[in-house]
């Protein structure tokens, strides 16, 4: 037997985004974004020269084992900012800091 569908029913997406904003997670869920998007960018290849990352105030914090690749995020950084935002389709990462 099917059930009839409730008219209060709320699609799943709907949900988590009242769920998420309720319970004041935004700027740990845009965070976490962040990371899984420079990530995607950087691919696999790179991502094994990246030791620790991390998101705090807006800005990403990347520890780097190999100074050639450190020196090119360095002088890419405002790109990569860019490219980020841009894949987010907002502007929540302002810096990006290379350890």
């Amino acid at each position: 037997m099917i059930k009839k569908r409730n008219s209060k029913e709320e699609k799943i997406d709907k949900v988590l985004d009242k769920f998420i904003t309720q319970f004041g997670y935004e700027k740990r869920f845009k965070e976490h974004e962040v990371i899984e998007v420079f990530s995607e960018i950087m691919g696999p290849f790179l991502m094994k020269k990246v030791k620790s990352v991390y998101v705090n105030q807006q800005k990403l914090f990347l520890q780097l084992t190999s100074a050639p690749f450190k020196e090119e995020i360095k002088m890419q950084k405002t790109v990569l900012v860019q490219q980020i935002n841009k894949k987010l389709n907002n502007d929540f990462l302002k810096d990006v800091v290379v350890r």
